[in-house]
Parts: structure tokens; sequence; C-alpha cells
């Protein structure tokens, strides 16, 4: 009896042990399970929102190539098995699926969030930018680790809780080192650049903040180094991108070595590199340091097949002097680095208050373009070319003006430069030939004898191809003849060009239209570059008549740009004649025609008028 009450108490206490251990058990196992997926839903977002970071220009500029490859760094983490990336309506953009993975992912957006089943977990989350959400990226990952450790701990009933807090603490010690390697391959992807090897953009804004607050703390200063690498675009053209990359890894090995340990290097745009030359206090420690990096860059570059040449373009800014926060001192060193470049290139420009003043006053005055187009704040004026043989007006040249609104009269010197930077110069142009064909036709309409007018014509508006098609539709609209209007260029517009521009040119000389080459004699003139260009007038520039009469050599050039004219049975028009002994020696001299203060002041269209009706 005793001993079925022993066996009875034994097997009680067997039974309620063994259901205390078995509920130990199944909590333990409970617990781990809702552990384990928890982390691995937060390590899961983590990694989303770490992806989603990198993704977002992809996504705002609709790269699916840049977005493809992006997430396709998750073939690392093992237990995902399928990313999408979708764009903010929904649609699809890029994805990754692991092969052995049936595809569950498809075109959506929303809701975001968690989802858990039987084995698998969705996840979603938005990508923001700036605040605003530009798109989501999806994650599908398994469950198969999670079922494993509970396997594990099934099998090991021997030694319950010791066994299985010793497989969950490793399997979730496995699961953090293969997301922090994970992790940290997006980490390297999202601080470095994959060309160079080199820290990216947004790595090296991390360390010029830090620069900025230390020399905040502790004082000093560093200089800040924008380098664009000049004629990389022909690299490229001519070799490849292959060849083109090979050249910009070249590029920044030459850079590192060239600077100390504690610099700080980076790629931070296609051909663009910046340097933090820390604790360089002194424009001439920098100026030095950019003045080598000049010379190396002269070093030409092995592609293989020939050697490829380019030069750096370098923009310093002293800091935190002249930028004591990121915006400014990214903004000031690009600011400088743009004037390095307008200065011929393969040289180093140091950051200013005047270069800033003529930035800003650039920008003003290309903004201010802008709307004088529209508000029709343009309008021209027309000064008198005198025949000298015959002593009337036989031709006028349309000269614009701009009135603003706030700021006045402004210099056509000053507007005319920045219009022709930002290709306003081809809407400037055509405006101009509208008003002068209006105003021709309405005088000829007042029954005024209105000589042909000199148009000037840019560059850019002959490259682009269209002003034949500019000048016809305006003579139409107004029913003019093509020997109503002359047109004015610079010999630049033949320079790289001669054969092209010659052929459009040619036509419009063909169709009854006079070419004028104007600043003639600052160019590449010769008998024979003119004998072959369908120009009929040269028009000698004013630098060559200030001098007159009293300097010889003046004199004996302007003779020898007349009589060049002359062989080749060319007009000369003389510009900026303001004496009578002048006027007196330009006509001694052969030339046809005078333009110039001494010869009339440019005037309105009512003002011209007077001069018409007495003339």
């Amino acid at each position: 009896m005793i001993d079925i009450r022993r066996r009875n108490y034994l097997w009680l206490n067997l039974v309620s042990t063994g259901s205390a251990l078995l509920i130990a058990l199944l909590l333990l196992l409970g617990y781990h399970w809702f552990s384990q997926r928890d982390d691995l839903r937060n390590n899961l977002t983590m990694q989303a929102n770490l992806l989603g970071a990198n993704l977002t220009a992809a996504i705002v500029f609709e790269d699916d190539r840049t977005a493809a490859d992006i997430i396709g760094t998750l073939n690392s983490s093992p237990i995902i098995l399928e990313a999408a990336v979708y764009r903010l309506d929904g649609s699809l953009l890029a994805s990754f699926q692991r092969p052995r993975a049936p595809p569950k992912l498809a075109d959506r957006g929303s809701p975001y969030g968690h989802v858990f089943s039987s084995n698998e977990l969705l996840l979603s989350v938005p990508v923001q930018m700036d605040g605003q959400i530009v798109g989501s990226i999806a994650l599908r990952a398994w469950l198969d680790d999670l079922y494993r450790d509970l396997r594990r701990i099934f099998g090991s009933m021997l030694v319950i809780l010791a066994v299985s807090a010793a497989f969950g603490t490793y399997a979730s010690r496995q699961m953090r080192l293969k997301m922090a390697a994970t992790e940290y391959e997006i980490e390297r992807m999202a601080l470095y650049d994959r060309v160079t090897g080199l820290s990216n953009r947004h790595a090296f804004e991390l360390g010029l903040t830090q620069t900025l607050q230390r020399h905040g703390r502790d004082g000093g200063g560093s200089a800040l180094l924008f380098i664009d690498v000049d004629d990389f675009k022909k690299v490229n053209d001519l070799f490849g991108h292959q060849v083109g990359d090979a050249v910009l890894k070249t590029v920044g090995e030459r850079l590192g070595k060239a600077l100390r340990g504690a610099d700080i290097l980076a790629r931070i745009g296609g051909d663009e590199f910046a340097v933090i030359l820390t604790n360089t206090s002194t424009p001439n420690d920098a100026a030095y340091v950019a003045d080598n990096l000049v010379r190396i860059a002269a070093e030409p570059f092995d592609t293989g097949s020939a050697l490829a040449h380019i030069g750096f373009s370098i923009g310093i800014c002293m800091i935190p002097k002249d930028g004591a926060n990121i915006e400014n001192a990214l903004r000031n060193a690009d600011l400088a680095m743009y004037h390095a470049k307008k200065s011929g290139k393969n040289t180093r420009q140091f950051f200013s208050e005047s270069i800033g003043e003529t930035t800003r006053r650039g920008l003003d005055i290309e903004a201010g373009l802008r709307l004088a187009l529209t508000n029709e704040q343009l309008y021209v004026v027309y000064q008198p070319q005198r025949a000298v043989r015959s002593g009337r007006i036989e031709g006028l040249e349309a000269l614009v003006r701009w009135r603003h609104p706030e700021w006045g009269i402004i210099a056509p010197a000053e507007f005319i430069p920045v219009a022709e930077e930002t290709s306003l110069i081809q809407d400037i142009g055509r405006k101009v030939l509208n008003y002068v064909c209006r105003d021709i036709a309405e005088l000829r309409d007042s029954g005024y004898l209105v000589p042909p007018v000199a148009v000037n014509v840019s560059a850019l508006q002959v490259t682009q191809g269209k002003i034949g098609d500019d000048i016809r539709a305006a003579l139409e609209e107004y029913r003019l003849k093509p020997d109503s209007i002359k047109i004015e260029l610079t010999e630049s517009v033949f320079i790289g060009h001669l054969e092209s521009h010659t052929r459009i040119l040619q036509d419009l000389r063909s169709a009854g239209i006079d070419i004028a080459i104007d600043d003639f004699g600052t160019g590449y003139s010769s008998l024979a570059y003119l004998h072959h260009l369908p120009v009929s007038i040269l028009k000698i520039d004013m630098r060559f008549i200030r001098d007159l009469p009293d300097d010889a050599e003046a004199l004996a050039l302007v003779k020898g740009l007349i009589a060049m004219g002359h062989a080749v049975d060319l007009l000369l028009i003389a510009e900026g004649v303001e004496s009578a002994a002048q006027a007196e020696c330009l006509e001694q001299a052969g030339c046809d025609f005078l333009q110039g203060y001494h010869v009339g002041l440019p005037l309105l269209k009512q003002e011209i008028v007077k001069l018409l009706q007495t003339d």
C-alpha cells in the first residue's frame, strides 16, 4: 500500500513537476517565439528605413536601375525572401526576389506596418523626403529560423530550460550577427561611393558638420575645397563610361595620396570631389595644397588605348570664416569653383564677398530678365548709320534696352552676358526681332522711308539652328521683305562651327538678308577666311576708332582693315565715331559708313521719326 502510495506520490510529483516544467517550457517557448518575432520585425524595420534613405533619390527621379541595385544588397540577408520598392501611387519601381521564393508582393504602396502569417513576415514602411512621403518599401522574410529553434527546444526535453535557453541565445546571437552584417553593408553603401570607394556626399556632409561644430567649440579653422574635373565629359565620350569610371577611381587615388590622413576626401557628384583640409586656418596653406592638386591633375591618365588629359577647377572656402554653417560653406565653395571654371579652368579660386555679390547679382539679373520677357520691360532703340558718300542715314542698328521697375535702366553690358550664359539670349533675340519688324512696318505704314535695320544675333541663336525660322516668321508676320533688315554677329560664331554655321547664314544671304560681322578685327580675320563667309558688311570695332586720328598705329590698323574688306568687295562701318576729327579721318581712309555719338545717339522709335523727316 505504501509502495502504491509512494508510486502514486512519485507519479503525482513527476506529473506535477513535469507539468510545471512543461508549462515553464511552453512559457519559455512562447516568450522565445514572440521575442524573436519582435526582434525580427524591429531589425527589418530598421533595415527598411536604411534602404529607404538610400532609395529616396531613385524613387524621385524614377531611377529603377539604381533602385534595383540598392535593394539587391538584400541578397546577403538570407532571411529576406522578397523586397519591392513602390512609387507614391503604389506602382512597382523595382524588386528583389530570392530564386526559391514564390512571389507574393504585388503592386501596392499601403497600408504601412507589418503582418505575421504562419511562416512569413510582411513589412511595409513609407519612404520620405523632407517630411513628404514619396513612395514605400516592402520586405518579406521567412520564419524558418524561429521554427527551427522551437524544434531544437522540443527535441531537448531532457535538458529543457538549459538547452532551450542555450539554443535560444545562440539563435538570437546569430540573427543579430547576420543583421549587423547586413546593416553594416547598407551603411557602407549609404556612406561610400561605389566607383571610387571614397566617402559620398552624405558622409562628407556629416564630416563637414562635425568639423564646423568642432571649430565652433574649440576655435581654429579648416579649408573646404570643391573640385570639378575639367573635360571629364570628353573622356567619357571618347573612351566610354567604363574608362571614365577608371579615371575617376584614379583621380580619387591621386587625391588621397596628396592629402594628409586627417583630411576628409569624398566624391560628391558625377565628376566633382570635395576635400576638408582639417586644421588649415591660413589661405596660403590651402592655396599650396590646391596648387599641388592642380599639378597632379595635369599628369595624363592611361586608358589602355590612349592617354586622357583632364584638369581641376578648385573652389576654396575657408571655414568657419566664409561659411559658419554647412549650407553657406557648401554654397560658397561651389561659387568659388564656378568662378575658377569661368577663369579658364585648371586653376583655383578662393571665395570672397565680391564673388558672392557678383553671383547674387547675376541670379537677380537672371530672375529679372525672365520677368522682363513676360512683362514687356525690354524695348529697342535705334542708332543711325550715315553713308560717307551721300551723307545720308542709310542704315539703323537696333539695340535692346531694359528698364526695370525698381532698378531703373540696366546696362546691356550687365544683362547680355547673363542672358547668354542662361540661354535667355534666344528669347531676347526673338523678342527684339519682332519689335524691330513691328516698328519698321508701323513707320512704313505711316509713310516714312525706313532704311534697313541691323539686328544683333548671338552665337547661341545660330548654334541652335533656328535663326532662319525666327527671321522668316517675323518678316512674314509684318509683311516685310528680307532687305528690310540686316543681321549682325561676331566672328566667334564661326569658331569651331565654320562649315555648319556658314551653311545656315548662306541660306539667309541667298534670301536677300545682308549679314555683317560685328567687332571686326578682334577675332581671326584674314582674306581667306572672309572670302568664304556669306557676309557683305564689316563693322570695325570701336577700340580701333577711339585713338584716331592721333595714334599712327591705330590709323594704320584701321586702313589695313578697310583695305582688307574692300579687297573682297565688302562694305565697312566704323563704330564708336565720337568726333568730327575721327569722322574726317575715316572718310579719308575710305570707310563706307559711320556710326557713333557723332553721327547720332540711340533713339526711340518716336524719336527716330524726326531724324527720318529731316534727313
